[in-house]
């Protein structure tokens, strides 16, 4: 028959791979305090204290507010950048930038930098001032007939058209 054996007992009968050497503990104190080095300052901590106080120079003094401005600072800068990215809607109008005002009034900057770049010629700005209704606000009474203001555009346009 199989003889039946405890578990535990088995592990109450071995080592299990950790043993010391006779007396380590007994002088183990006595070999730490002997490997740590010397100390005065834990001796008599509040004389240290005030030594080193006297000690320290106007930079060692003033450097941990530095320090907190410098984080305030920065966090105060953070805070700015973070309020206008997600508020884009807080530029100034044009009229108080003078000279945004001069470049978008001049129509060669307009043609040159906005309808050139975007590709747009005059029929496809006619055509949207049509259809938002802009260009029904138009004053062509010094014209005596309002489609000669388009007419050299147009022998333009269908000039490069034929082509």
């Amino acid at each position: 028959m199989k003889q039946n054996t405890d578990i535990l007992d088995k592990l109450r009968n071995t080592n299990g791979g950790m043993t010391v050497p006779e007396g380590y503990f007994a002088e183990f104190t006595r070999r730490m305090a002997a490997s740590l080095p010397e100390r005065p300052e834990l001796e008599h901590p509040r004389e240290q204290a005030a030594l080193e106080r006297a000690q320290r120079s106007l930079w060692q003094r003033v450097r941990p507010y530095a320090y907190m401005a410098a984080m305030f600072a920065g966090i105060w800068l953070m805070l700015q950048v973070f309020t206008l990215v997600s508020n884009p809607g807080r530029l100034s109008p044009m009229d108080s930038n003078p000279v945004m005002a001069e470049a978008l009034g001049n129509d060669d900057f307009i043609v040159d930098y906005f309808i050139n770049e975007a590709g747009l010629d005059q029929w496809d700005i006619i055509d949207e001032m049509d259809a938002d209704g802009s260009l029904s606000e138009l004053d062509f009474s010094g014209l005596s007939d309002p489609s000669e203001a388009w007419a050299d555009d147009y022998e333009i346009y269908s000039s490069d058209v034929n082509e």
